[in-house]
């Protein structure tokens, strides 16, 4: 089989849906990871004999990716913040919308050397992103899951930045005072789960599931963030669409204000900073 039959292959097998808008560009990647190469050669070699072990690899990462499974679960990576971070069915797949959570940590005013919490960091995407972006930050991670601290820690190895993890409920396992909590929570309502896309229902419930609202964790973490915060420290949250009214009222009763809502190129209030009052 050559790469132009088997991306041709991979075109027909993979269903158009929301999960994969380009059938055709979704193969192209696939085959690419699947062989190790990168994308641009197999589209100027065609005519390459694709190994008999590639092939078997490719045709059931189709058949996987057709049944819904995350293409990311497949490969075993996820591009995150402009580096590859290792991802396992026990930890989310990084999201792109993320990257604004990361973005907006980095513009905040904060200390030179200030000491910086991500709370349930899953993969330890946004504690590693962090981290290479600041040095000379001390960045601390926090998970209850020991599956996900483990592949958090592969990532910190891989990357060679300096994060230090705990195993513990949200904020419980450290000690404060915080110059700034970074966290992405799980905030989609349980009555919504059933209806996510089937690349999203592979990711852990616990790391999806936010309770009847979508705010049982945010609300938790909001009432104890007083505790942890400097009286001049931040906290910047990812939130689901619609939370930001929410999570300003519910924040406004633990003594706290929100500073600023960040959209999303969709235009949801994805991410909020909050500071003592």
């Amino acid at each position: 089989m050559t790469a132009q039959e088997a991306l041709q292959i991979g075109t027909k097998v993979l269903p158009r849906s929301e999960g994969i808008p380009d059938p055709c560009r979704e193969a192209g990647w696939l085959l690419a990871a699947a062989w190790g190469v990168d994308e641009i050669t197999l589209r100027l070699h065609p005519e390459r004999e694709v190994p008999a072990e590639i092939e078997a690899r490719f045709r059931s990462w189709l058949e996987r990716r057709a049944a819904g499974e995350p293409a990311h679960h497949l490969t075993g990576s996820c591009p995150f913040w402009g580096r590859e971070f290792l991802v396992t069915p026990e930890v989310l797949v990084p999201r792109p919308e993320t990257e604004l959570l990361v973005q907006t940590a980095l513009e905040l005013p904060v200390s030179a050397k200030a000491r910086v919490l991500d709370v349930g960091t899953g993969s330890g995407c946004i504690a590693v992103s962090l981290g290479a972006e600041r040095p000379q930050w001390r960045v601390c991670a926090v998970d209850r899951s020991p599956a996900a601290l483990r592949v958090a820690g592969r990532n910190i190895e891989s990357h060679g930045v300096e994060v230090e993890l705990f195993l513990g409920d949200l904020g419980s396992a450290v000690a404060p005072p915080w110059d700034l909590v970074v966290a992405n929570l799980p905030y989609i309502p349980s009555s919504d789960l059933d209806r996510l896309p089937k690349e999203v229902r592979h990711d852990p419930p616990a790391a999806l599931d936010g309770g009847a609202d979508g705010l049982d964790l945010v609300r938790a973490l909001l009432t104890d963030l007083p505790r942890l915060l400097r009286k001049c420290g931040g906290a910047v949250l990812e939130i689901g669409e619609n939370q930001a009214d929410a999570v300003a009222t519910v924040a406004a009763g633990a003594g706290l204000a929100v500073a600023r809502r960040v959209r999303d190129t969709g235009g949801c209030e994805r991410v909020v900073v909050l500071q003592p009052v």
